[in-house]
């Protein structure tokens, strides 16, 4: 692999979430940008000053990883400057900007430095762009479990709403914690270390479900169907619901917190009333996605009516020829049968 390869391979696992390898990238920097801001609530509990050494090396270890990944990325970004001048890239920034700052002294508050690590947990909303590179991707490498019918093109892909995954981090948050702190309080022992575990996997267990349900539940809009995908901790559903079988498709954004935010839910109905699973929840602008899904049918209905149409006529067309070749054998009979007359008058 020569330098071009390697810049396009961590391009491909930084620059576009859609892959696998971005997809496992994405998900270890959340569980730690999930485990740095835990720790925040330890450095201001008193009676605990001989962790201090520990939070601080996993300070710099994280702060180490981010900065790494910060360089890489701008290193193997098409646009390098582009990308330092983006929303993302300020992000991204202002992750490991804190910790430098208090290094060289200029940020000299303990307090104001450990409440801007929580600014880490914008970066979480770095998939909230994922939709235009989705779409990208579908059309180029298929991405998601279908395949592409022939002249079919992916027009919109929709994820869950960002906010979603955000309150979805609060439970992984709280158990982190949770854990660290009895580890600490108790000093190891059996039963600590054990309640610590099991925290920890109830932290792990519902990052990964909040993961899942951001990434993996996903709405593919195509110029012939509707595609809903929904994966869950053990098995996954896909729907393709063809525009032909759609009947009804209602938005909900019932709430005033779901109306302030733009999330709701489309339910997709069908002429055989298979509803039960074409159900998709906390959708971003559902109002629109449902504008655009009932577009894309009436233009499908529209043209398939127009080929009817056509149909239609070329078989009238296909009748009249055979009325005026009908007409015509008649007309040649009827001679034939006046000239034997004549002949044998």
């Amino acid at each position: 692999m020569n330098l071009q390869q390697a810049r396009e391979y961590i391009n491909d696992s930084l620059h576009n979430p859609c892959t696998h390898r971005a997809k496992i990238v994405n998900g270890i920097l959340s569980f730690l940008i999930i485990f740095s801001i835990a720790v925040i609530p330890l450095h201001f509990w008193n009676g605990i000053d001989w962790i201090h050494d520990e939070l601080f090396f996993f300070d710099r270890l994280t702060v180490t990883i981010f900065t790494v990944e910060y360089i890489l990325r701008i290193w193997s970004a098409k646009r390098p400057w582009a990308y330092v001048t983006s929303w993302w890239g300020v992000v991204d920034l202002v992750a490991i900007l804190p910790f430098y700052l208090a290094q060289v002294g200029l940020l000299a508050s303990p307090e104001i430095f450990l409440l801007l690590r929580i600014l880490r947990i914008l970066k979480f909303a770095r998939t909230q762009g994922m939709e235009l590179i989705a779409l990208r991707e579908c059309e180029l490498h298929h991405h998601g479990n279908f395949e592409l019918l022939p002249k079919e093109k992916v027009e919109k892909v929709i994820q869950k709403h960002p906010i979603v995954f955000l309150l979805g981090m609060l439970l992984p948050l709280f158990f982190t914690t949770a854990g660290l702190s009895v580890f600490i309080v108790f000093q190891g022992g059996t039963i600590p270390s054990a309640i610590s575990i099991l925290l920890f996997l109830f932290a792990f267990i519902f990052f990964i479900k909040a993961w899942l349900d951001y990434n993996y539940d996903v709405i593919y809009i195509t110029n012939y169907r509707v595609i809903i995908q929904n994966r869950e901790l053990f098995g996954s559903i896909s729907n393709n619901i063809p525009y032909e079988s759609i009947t009804n498709v209602v938005p909900s954004n019932l709430g005033i917190f779901r109306w302030i935010f733009g999330i709701g839910d489309v339910h997709i109905q069908t002429a055989d009333n298979t509803t039960d699973n074409l159900f998709f929840q906390n959708a971003p602008a559902p109002h629109h996605v449902v504008r655009t899904i009932s577009t894309n049918r009436q233009k499908l209905l529209n043209a398939r009516e127009g080929r009817e149409l056509e149909e239609l006529d070329a078989l009238r067309k296909i009748k009249q020829q055979e009325e005026k070749i009908g007409d015509f054998i008649e007309r040649r009979e009827e001679d034939a049968d006046k000239s034997e007359k004549t002949e044998e008058s």
